[in-house]
C-alpha cells in the first residue's frame, strides 16, 4: 500500500470514530469540558500580566488537544494530554509564588516534580499556601489534594500503559465508548480541580469587574464552597 493511501485509510478511520463519539448519547460531559476552554480563556485575559501566563497557555493548548484526541479515538495521547494540563496549571500556579524559581525554570536551570507540587508542607494544598492565598480555604485543600492525587494516579496508568489499562485501549484505531466516557468523566473532576486552585491562588487579589468575569462557571461548580461563593456574591 502506498503512503498517501495509507494515510488516506487512517484518515477515513478517525473521521468514523469522531462521528462515533459525537453520536454519544450523552454528551453532557463533552459539551461541559469544552466550554471550559472558553472559561479559561477568561482567566488568561485576567493574568495576562502575570509571569506564569506562558505555562498556563502551554497547558490549554494541550487541554484541547486531548480533548480532540479522545474524540478521534486516540485515547492513550488523549490521557497524556490531560495529565500534562493537570500538571502543567499546577506548575504554573506553585511558580506564581515565586518568581525566582519560575525565571530558573524558563531558563533551564530548574526543572518540575509532581512531588513538589503535592508537597504537604510547601505545595499548593499545603496549610502554608492556602494561608498566604485564600485562609478561608483550609478545610478544603485536603479533599482536593486528595482528588488530585487520584486523578493524577489513573491519568498515568494510561500514560504509563499499566497492565490495568492495556486490555482496555483498543488494539487498532477503533472507537471505544466506555474510554471515551472515562476521559470526559476525568476531565470534569481536572476541570473542578484546576478552577479551584485558580480560585486558591487569586481569587482574593481579583478586581471586582474581574470576579464578575468569572463569577458564572465558579457559582455553578462551587455553590457548596461557602468562601469562594462569599467573595463572588459579596
Amino acid at each position: 500500500m502506498k503512503i498517501e493511501e495509507q494515510y488516506n485509510k487512517l484518515g477515513e478511520s478517525v473521521t468514523s470514530i469522531l462521528g462515533s463519539s459525537l453520536a454519544n448519547s450523552d454528551l453532557t460531559l463533552l459539551a461541559s469540558n469544552h466550554s471550559f476552554i472558553i472559561d479559561f480563556d477568561i482567566w488568561l485575559d485576567i493574568l495576562k500580566d502575570r509571569p506564569e501566563k506562558s505555562i498556563f497557555e502551554n497547558a490549554i493548548k494541550e487541554y484541547q488537544i486531548s480533548i480532540l484526541s479522545n474524540c478521534l479515538g486516540m485515547y492513550q495521547q488523549a490521557f497524556m494530554g490531560l495529565r500534562f494540563f493537570l500538571e502543567r496549571s499546577l506548575v504554573a500556579i506553585q511558580f506564581s509564588a515565586n518568581e525566582i524559581e519560575l525565571n530558573l525554570w524558563k531558563i533551564g536551570e530548574r526543572d518540575t516534580y509532581w512531588s513538589e507540587l503535592m508537597d504537604d508542607d510547601k505545595g499548593i494544598f499545603s496549610s502554608k499556601f492556602c494561608r498566604a492565598f485564600f485562609p478561608e480555604m483550609k478545610n478544603e485543600i485536603s479533599h482536593f489534594q486528595a482528588i488530585t492525587k487520584k486523578v493524577y494516579r489513573e491519568c498515568s496508568e494510561y500514560v504509563h500503559g499499566n497492565n490495568s489499562v492495556i486490555d482496555k485501549i483498543p488494539n487498532s484505531l477503533e472507537y471505544s465508548k466506555d474510554i471515551f466516557e472515562e476521559w470526559n468523566s476525568k476531565a470534569d473532576i481536572i476541570k473542578r480541580i484546576i478552577l479551584f486552585t485558580l480560585c486558591l491562588r487569586y481569587l482574593n487579589i481579583l478586581k471586582e469587574e474581574e470576579i464578575t468575569k468569572v463569577a458564572d462557571p465558579l457559582i455553578e461548580e462551587f455553590n457548596s464552597i461557602s468562601p469562594i461563593k462569599d467573595i463572588i456574591t459579596q
